[in-house]
Parts: structure tokens; sequence; C-alpha cells
């Protein structure tokens, strides 16, 4: 169980935790999938782009991972950011999805806590989603892919982010859907929440033994012993 007493800080995670990025992907393959409708329904795209996406998780996690153990991070997301200059001229505005009851979570939990974001996305990313979510004002730290020498599932960006707020890893509290961010907030020394509205899966999550492991992040509120109707008081 969490340790409230002890929580005098919050670092989430992004992707899967704060934002809803699993659907946004599986929406975008299953769109592509049914560009052949003649050999795959519709109901078949969904599937097939569900489990292509959950398939994908680990090993993708795996590869970010040695990527930052070998020095190939700033590389990788140099060449990310090209490509996405390259064809920003054909891209649509991005239609940010949020986890359910986060956009109404996070301006109650800064009335009581410093919040920080701990990604392992480019920094452009993270600010376009917090900004269209209308959340952006709540994070005053946000450490991103390259802001420390590695990125999760190392200590670096959480030790970075909790001392940016000034407060010990200890007291700390590490939100995020997959075990790379467990395993952030166990290298570091916070207490941990996993959340299985992301990418993550119970027996995963389970085998790190986080401190306790919810249904979704808005459940952080009842957690925390925090109320939703703060709201009608801000």
């Amino acid at each position: 169980m969490i340790n409230t007493a002890q929580v005098k800080a919050i670092i989430f995670d992004i992707d899967g935790t704060l934002r809803d990025t699993d659907d946004e992907i599986i929406r975008s393959i299953e769109l592509f999938l049914l560009r052949f409708e003649y050999f795959i329904t519709s109901d078949k795209a969904k599937t097939m782009s569900r489990r292509f996406v959950m398939r994908m998780e680990n090993p993708t996690q795996k590869a970010l991972y040695y990527a930052d153990k070998w020095g190939w991070d700033t590389f990788i997301h140099g060449f990310v950011l090209f490509v996405r200059k390259l064809f920003k001229p054909l891209k649509h505005n991005k239609n940010y999805l949020a986890i359910e009851g986060v956009q109404e979570m996070i301006p109650i939990l800064a009335r009581h806590y410093p919040l920080a974001v701990a990604s392992a996305g480019d920094r452009d990313t993270v600010l376009a989603f917090l900004e269209h979510a209308g959340i952006s004002q709540y994070f005053k730290v946000i450490a991103t892919a390259l802001t420390c020498p590695h990125t999760k599932p190392f200590a670096d960006p959480l030790i970075w982010a909790a001392n940016e707020m000034g407060v010990l890893p200890e007291n700390c509290l590490m939100v995020g859907d997959t075990t790379v961010d467990i395993l952030a907030g166990k290298n570091a020394g916070t207490q941990t929440l996993g959340v299985l509205c992301g990418f993550g899966e119970m027996p995963e999550l389970e085998a790190l033994h986080p401190d306790l492991i919810v249904e979704t992040t808005a459940e952080l509120l009842h957690v925390l012993g925090l109320s939703v109707y703060e709201l009608n008081e801000m």
C-alpha cells in the first residue's frame, strides 16, 4: 500500500498514464487497415490493431532501454524529430486524448502536491499534450528523453525531478503504466503506483511489486484521500 503520509510530490509518466496513447495508436492502425476493407472487416481491423499494439509494447521498451544504455538515444530522438519536421506540412492537427478523469484530477492534486512529468518522449510532444489537455500550468517540472544522461528505467529523470521540486526521491510517488515506470521508481527509491489504463498488464506489473496497482490513473485521488468535489471549490 501507499504510505500517503510520506508522499510530498508526485511524478507522472505521460503515455498510457495521463495520455490515452494506446487508443490513439490503435485507432491510427485501424484506419490504415480499413483502407483494405475489401479483405478486412471493421471489427477485425480493431482487434488486429489492439493485439499489434499490446505485443509491440515490451520489445519497444527494451529497444529504447538499450539505445539509452549504449548512448544511441540522442541520435534516435534527433532522427525522430527530423522526420516529424520533414512531414509537418502534411500533418493534420493532433487529437490528443487524455485518460478519463485526468483533466479533473490534476488541478486537485496540484493544490496539495508539486507535480512533475518523467517521460521517455520528446519535449515538444509532451508539452503539446499537456497544453491540449489544459493541464500544462500544473506541472512545473518536466523531464523528457534528453533531460538527463539516461531516461527510464534508470533513476536519473526521477531524481532530477525530485531535486527540482525540492523534495527527496523517497518522498515522491511515481505513477506509471509500464514496468519501465515501476523500475524507474524503484531505482530512484520512490513509492510506485501502477495503473492498468495504458500498455502494462497486471501480471507483469505485479511481478515488480509496486506499492499499489489501480485500474486507472484517476483513482489516485481516492488513494490519497482527496475528492473530485474539490473542483467545485476552486
